[in-house]
């Protein structure tokens, strides 16, 4: 996939970051809230992430229209994540929060008619157009918890969790993969992409059959095939680190990636294994605190910084050729 660069992405980036910071300070006195913090993680892959690494994932440069509109319905549906209950009804939540899955299926629907189009290319580039593709299930999900729809009977904090997780695990998880597959191509990094691949939607059907209490084994085996790639992928990041050919900065940030990656996933094994080995997980509230701040801030954050960089560089390089 040939990636066109748009010069506007880090300054959209940068936008994005501002309004994302005045949303968590807005939200600081809610913070005791477990919706509060999902919000805020959700935010940062909706505000910050995706607008400033869409050089990096999109077909071709967005132009800053669509770039603005994704920012205010990014805007929008966090603020109705964050806002009080008692301030904003469901169907006023609802209403903010329909922009951000139609953006978002219409960016599926993209990645789809790419596929089609071009091929699967493989397994670098069906991950990275899975990226494009899987946070709009994420957004149908956080319309539902927006609705107070719990669909096939889950908690709201569980429906709330399945949005945020398509819009990590869904995005950051496999856009990263996919670019280092992509930069270092090997069996590793290619055997990531197609774990990665599989496990998320995995993930989601083994806590599906947990809820329903049949086949208990999917859960496990979903999470140690998601965990087994992302454990690759961040083995990978740290590798990297040390690629004399990335700028200093950039492996400074890879490395970081890589590190808070392995953390996070060692907690998911844990939770994922409850059922088998009880005392390895993380109580629930513990758990999706630590693995989401761990998977957004940490390894989507420095991870997507490092291939900014990466990117930059490269610009540069060519046109100094």
């Amino acid at each position: 996939m040939t990636l066109k660069p748009s010069c506007s992405t880090n300054s959209w980036g940068e936008l994005g970051l501002v309004l994302w910071l005045l949303l968590v300070l807005d939200s600081g006195s809610m913070i005791h809230r477990p919706e509060a913090w999902i919000g805020v993680l959700v935010g940062f892959s909706t505000l910050v992430l995706m607008p400033g690494s869409a050089e990096l994932w999109s077909r071709g440069s967005q132009s800053s229209l669509r770039l603005s509109i994704e920012l205010i319905a990014a805007f929008v549906l966090v603020g109705a994540i964050l806002s009080n209950p008692e301030k904003l009804d469901p169907l006023s939540k609802t209403a903010l929060a329909i922009p951000w899955l139609i953006l978002r299926t219409l960016s599926a629907l993209d990645a789809v008619a790419d596929f089609s189009q071009n091929g699967a290319g493989g397994a670098a580039r069906l991950l990275i157009l899975a990226a494009r593709a899987f946070p709009a299930i994420g957004a149908a999900w956080l319309v539902a918890w927006c609705a107070g729809w719990m669909p096939f009977g889950f908690s709201p904090l569980i429906v709330l969790l399945t949005g945020a997780h398509f819009h990590h695990a869904g995005f950051t998880l496999p856009l990263i993969a996919g670019l280092t597959a992509r930069h270092r191509p090997s069996l590793l990094s290619l055997t990531a992409c197609r774990l990665i691949l599989a496990g998320v939607p995995l993930v989601a059907v083994g806590i599906t059959c947990t809820h329903f209490r049949v086949a208990l084994w999917m859960e496990p085996v979903a999470v140690t095939i998601l965990v087994l790639g992302a454990l690759s992928a961040g083995f990978l990041q740290i590798r990297l680190a040390f690629d004399a050919t990335l700028s200093s900065c950039a492996r400074l940030c890879l490395g970081m990636a890589g590190i808070s990656l392995l953390a996070a996933m060692l907690l998911a094994a844990g939770f994922g294994l409850r059922l088998w080995f009880p005392h390895l997980a993380l109580p629930m509230d513990q758990m999706w605190m630590v693995h989401g701040s761990l998977n957004a801030l940490g390894f989507g954050g420095f991870g997507l910084a490092g291939w900014m960089l990466n990117a930059r560089l490269n610009r540069s390089a060519k046109l100094h050729a």
